[in-house]
């Protein structure tokens, strides 16, 4: 492993940052070696705070799979896609800023974890055999102007006005 390391740094330093940055138009060791002044240390600083999360879109059962189990959100979400994110050991469901679900993680993989509250005043709809409703999704198309195509047919022609 050492030595592919050190094959590594070879590389890096030997070809890499000898070519020309696109949005520099540097080599990477020149803008190095001006640029390693400037850094601030980073000693006593708290790490960045990650949370991975995904982009999903809630099922019309008002469920997100997230990592091979089901979570519940709000039925009115149904169709929209969210953020979700665990944290710890809790799964986290997000619109943009605004947290819409938590729940304690599945224990285990294929578990459904609901939240009655999130199904309730659910709009009548088909009932399935496990119990749940799905939710009708209504969906209009969006609105189109609506103008002649003469002023094209005359253009394509070679007429002018």
């Amino acid at each position: 492993m050492s030595d592919l390391n050190a094959q590594l740094r070879e590389w890096i330093w030997g070809v890499a940052n000898q070519r020309v940055h696109g949005t520099t138009h540097e080599q990477m060791m020149v803008r190095w070696d001006v640029e390693q002044f400037s850094l601030q240390s980073l000693a006593g600083q708290p790490p960045y705070p990650y949370v991975d999360g995904e982009l999903r879109k809630v099922a019309r059962d008002a469920y997100v799979d997230w990592q091979g189990s089901r979570y519940s959100v709000p039925w009115q979400d149904a169709g929209q896609e969210v953020w979700v994110r665990e944290m710890m050991e809790e799964v986290e469901i997000r619109t943009g800023r605004e947290r819409i679900a938590m729940h304690g993680k599945a224990p285990r993989k294929h578990s459904v974890l609901t939240f009655p509250p999130h199904h309730q005043g659910i709009p009548l709809g088909v009932r399935k055999a496990e119990g749940k409703i799905l939710i009708h999704l209504r969906q209009s198309a969006p609105e189109v102007e609506k103008r002649s195509l003469a002023a094209y047919e005359r253009v394509a022609n070679g007429g002018g006005r």
